[in-house]
């Protein structure tokens, strides 16, 4: 997976590209780990581009939502498309986190 972040004021933007799975575990830590260290009140990961998941990848958005809430940051979802789309609907994490269209 291609990770691409930038602090806008007080938000995070994070574009996820490619393929979302468990050898990005580390990368995706350390990103949450920037955005709890900047003292970010949000994040919005844009998944547009993002073009497979899979259940670890499911589970590194559960450990973000864990993360944000004891960082005291709000998360939201962006554009997720086809397969990654259908794969959260399925998981219910659009009851979970916030997705944007």
């Amino acid at each position: 997976m291609r990770i691409e972040s930038r602090k806008e004021n007080t938000s995070f933007r994070v574009r996820l590209q490619d393929r979302m799975t468990f050898s990005d575990h580390g990368q995706f830590r350390d990103l949450l780990t920037e955005i709890t260290r900047e003292k970010a009140q949000s994040a919005v990961f844009d998944m547009s581009e993002l073009v497979s998941i899979d259940s670890a990848g499911l589970g590194m958005l559960m450990i973000a939502l864990e993360e944000s809430r004891k960082g005291g940051w709000a998360l939201s979802l962006r554009a997720p498309q086809g397969h990654v789309r259908k794969l959260l609907e399925l998981a219910c994490f659009d009851k979970l986190i916030p997705i944007l269209h």
